[in-house]
């Protein structure tokens, strides 16, 4: 039974493993003469594991003349790319029958593709071609994506000779201020590649967030490209112009190094180093109207805001605080609104608090704001919170709008606590308009009074407090004196006894960086050698002293990296040549 079920499962795996491969095959034309050139390119998608070749099928009228295989992988999942680049050998209508490809137990084959060939100096005519029809529905489908991605697309059909390329567009040019739009740069490859660092676009008068990435392909001029794109949410600093600068990508074209045999037996070499960018975008940033602009705008643009107040709780204490809070939820960055300004209560005391502000979870394009105050009410009864108004600017109505939320209500009974203060909420009337609201008169005691000592006269002496604070202050001049002086001295003592235990040439290294430390604050870990020797100089020692210091460290960082045959002899005299240069550092006033 367990047999059976590990079969069962071995078979669900590979046929999802399996499930997804994919397998085309295009030519650069349909139609050519016998002095054109012809290239056939078979893709391979979903694969994993080591390169496996298709299988071409029988081109008798063909000579192939040029292969070439390549090979990109991304999250464990290979695509092959193969390239044939063949000449035509007579005149005629003819077919490129199925490429066969084999992959787990399976065999896939691609539709047969027509080709027409036509004699040398033959005017090719362009109807009815294939490729031409391709290119037609390809630039239908482009019209029918949204207005960001048609803009991508577009773009991309500028480069259909180039196997790397990059493109970039925003979904608006003429954005308000703190308006959101959307940067996308997009790098196409039809080729593998390996080593590809990617450069993200600087920017001016712009604030901007990297929001996403995706992956996807676009058949350009019969040739399949996949994009790899990143995606950022920009808003304008100021009103004027805003430019967005060059993404860049640096890449190294083919496979991944392979080892010498598999180089010298077909696979393919290291290329050199290339790199493709994206042109610039200009930005014009609109300003906003000051007509009827509300007191309650802070800053947002943008539609679909959401805004909601609450309370922690609706009943407290007198003396008790309550938070009350409104959340504002909508497009762009609303980090850099303003503040909300929340409506006075009366009878309430109103301590505001810090806002906070982040990117809702899974809605990278969409952020929220949180104001807070802390309430504490004076005296019980019953209040009520008045509705809060916050405004944003809407682009698509070139108007302001304004949201509310809706009025709360706090209940606030009287004040249990048992401390000694006077409890507002508790007292009660009497009924003839007088209320006792507590007693503060004490009488005086009228026993004769002690004489008086003369601790009690102490304080007036004030010399006597001056003579304390001199005495105490020179006492704590005297005492950080000697233990700088002490920790100096301890620090020659210590590197001493240091170097006798060294055992290795970073003991040495060690103890006389801590020793630089302690005497002079000098850190041998943030200084190179030429600004250790200048502050030493500022320190008093000598050239020829400085100069002692700068081999034997120049030695030591030698020995580190290149140990000598007997690193016990060479440690030794390092040990020697720094116990010398301690002590001559030592004698430096």
């Amino acid at each position: 039974m367990k047999r059976i079920f590990l079969a069962i499962l071995a078979f669900f795996l590979s046929t999802c493993l399996y499930a997804q491969v994919q397998l085309s095959a295009t030519t650069d034309k349909t139609t050519l003469t016998l002095d054109d050139e012809l290239t056939l390119t078979v893709q391979v998608s979903g694969v994993s594991g080591n390169m496996v070749m298709p299988q071409l099928p029988s081109l008798p009228a063909f000579n192939v003349y040029s292969r070439e295989a390549a090979q990109s992988s991304v999250n464990g999942k290979s695509t092959l790319f193969f390239k044939y680049t063949m000449m035509p050998r007579f005149v005629g209508n003819t077919t490129i029958g199925p490429v066969t490809f084999k992959y787990g137990g399976k065999t896939y084959q691609t539709k047969p593709i027509s080709i027409r060939i036509y004699r040398s100096g033959t005017s090719v005519p362009k109807a009815n071609n294939t490729q031409s029809q391709n290119t037609a529905q390809a630039a239908k489908a482009v019209d029918q994506l949204p207005p960001l991605e048609r803009e991508l697309a577009t773009r991309a059909y500028a480069h259909t000779s180039e196997p790397y390329f990059l493109v970039a567009a925003v979904s608006n040019k003429t954005p308000y201020l703190n308006e959101p739009f959307i940067l996308a740069v997009r790098f196409y490859y039809s080729q593998s590649f390996y080593d590809a660092p990617y450069q993200n676009p600087a920017v001016s008068n712009l604030f901007m967030e990297e929001i996403g990435e995706a992956q996807g392909q676009q058949n350009i001029q019969g040739r399949t490209y996949r994009y790899e794109e990143k995606r950022y949410q920009l808003s304008g600093v100021s009103a004027g112009k805003a430019r967005i600068g060059a993404a860049t990508v640096t890449f190294r074209p083919g496979d991944s190094p392979l080892s010498i045999f598999d180089r010298f037996f077909g696979g393919s070499a290291v290329q050199a180093e290339q790199s493709v960018s994206s042109k610039p975008i200009e930005v014009t940033i609109k300003p906003l109207p000051t007509a009827n602009k509300p007191a309650s705008f802070y800053g947002a643009v943008g539609t679909d805001y959401t805004f909601s107040a609450k309370l922690d709780h609706d009943q407290t204490e007198a003396g008790e605080a309550v938070t009350w809070s409104a959340t504002v939820q909508g497009p762009g960055n609303l980090k850099t609104t303003s503040d909300l300004v929340f409506p006075t209560v009366q009878g309430v005391t109103a301590y505001p608090a810090a806002p906070a502000a982040g990117v809702l979870p899974n809605q990278k394009d969409r952020s929220y704001k949180v104001f807070k105050t802390e309430l504490v009410p004076l005296s019980s009864g019953t209040y009520t919170l008045p509705a809060i108004l916050w405004s944003y600017f809407d682009p698509k109505t070139n108007a302001y709008k304004t949201l509310a939320s809706q009025p709360l209500t706090l209940t606030v009974t009287p004040a249990t606590h048992t401390e000694k203060q006077v409890n507002f909420g508790s007292v009660e009337p009497t009924g003839n308009g007088i209320q006792t609201l507590g007693k503060d008169i004490r009488y005086v005691i009228s026993d004769s009074a002690p004489q008086t000592s003369w601790l009690v006269l102490l304080p007036h002496w004030k010399w006597v407090h001056a003579l304390v604070f001199i005495w105490l202050a020179v006492c704590l001049f005297m005492a950080s004196v000697g233990k700088k002086t002490a920790a100096k001295k301890h620090a020659y003592l210590a590197a001493k006894a240091q170097l006798k235990k060294a055992k290795i040439y970073e003991d040495v290294a060690d103890t006389l960086s801590a020793y630089l430390l302690a005497k002079w604050n000098i850190s041998t870990a943030s200084l190179p050698l030429k600004d250790m020797e200048q502050a030493l100089a500022k320190k008093g020692v000598s050239p020829d002293v400085q100069e002692q210091f700068a081999q034997l460290w120049k030695d030591l960082e030698s020995a580190r990296f290149s140990p000598q045959a007997d690193q016990a002899a060479t440690l030794a005299q390092f040990t020697t040549r720094s116990a010398e240069l301690l002590k001559k550092l030592e004698e430096t006033k």
